[in-house]
């Protein structure tokens, strides 16, 4: 099974319907002792960091989140809360991925809203501000330009992260969670 991380904020209920139309089974979880039970999980984003930190600190999902060893993807503020730190707050964050997370640039609009095209070709879904900056340029799987080049992917081991949304994002986005739902098993 897998999880749907329910955030103190986020887009959880989107997630959860998105997997439902694809027939891929998923729960939504708020607890280490349901996170225990999981053969995946993904924790959804939108807000901000430092009360989302707060919140997992708060539930006692921090250490529980650092050592998950099974499929773990974080979307949008869930993919910026697996680095270092963040400047938005500023806070700590997971601290999975080596580097921080910054501000969009004065010379790029912002929020990054709407659809773009993937380093990939494909197009998928962005509502952003802040961007992932990793200390090691091996962890990104895929970037998108927005007067810049942006990281739209990364990957450490079992942790993946997208700063778009795939369950607003079509074909791309399906393609990407039914291949999540498939390394769950």
């Amino acid at each position: 099974m897998i999880g749907i991380l329910r955030p103190s904020t986020g887009n959880t209920g989107s997630v959860e319907r998105s997997l439902q139309r694809l027939g891929i089974p998923a729960s939504i979880v708020e607890t280490p002792q349901e996170i225990s039970t999981l053969d995946g999980l993904i924790f959804p984003g939108a807000g901000a960091a430092l009360s989302a930190m707060e919140d997992l600190r708060k539930r006692g999902l921090f250490d529980v989140l650092r050592s998950f060893r099974k499929p773990f993807l974080g979307l949008c503020l869930g993919m910026q809360l697996l680095f270092d730190f963040s400047e938005e707050g500023p806070t700590d964050c997971l601290g999975i991925i080596r580097g921080k997370v910054v501000s969009l640039p004065e010379t790029v609009l912002r929020p990054h809203m709407g659809w773009n095209k993937l380093s990939s070709g494909d197009y998928a879904y962005f509502v952003h501000s802040f961007i992932c900056v990793p200390v090691d340029s091996r962890v990104v799987t895929m970037t998108v330009r927005h007067g810049m080049d942006i990281v739209a992917g990364v990957r450490n081991k079992n942790f993946f992260g997208l700063q778009w949304h795939p369950e607003k994002s079509g074909f791309a986005g399906d393609r990407f969670l039914i291949s999540f739902a498939q390394l769950c098993k």
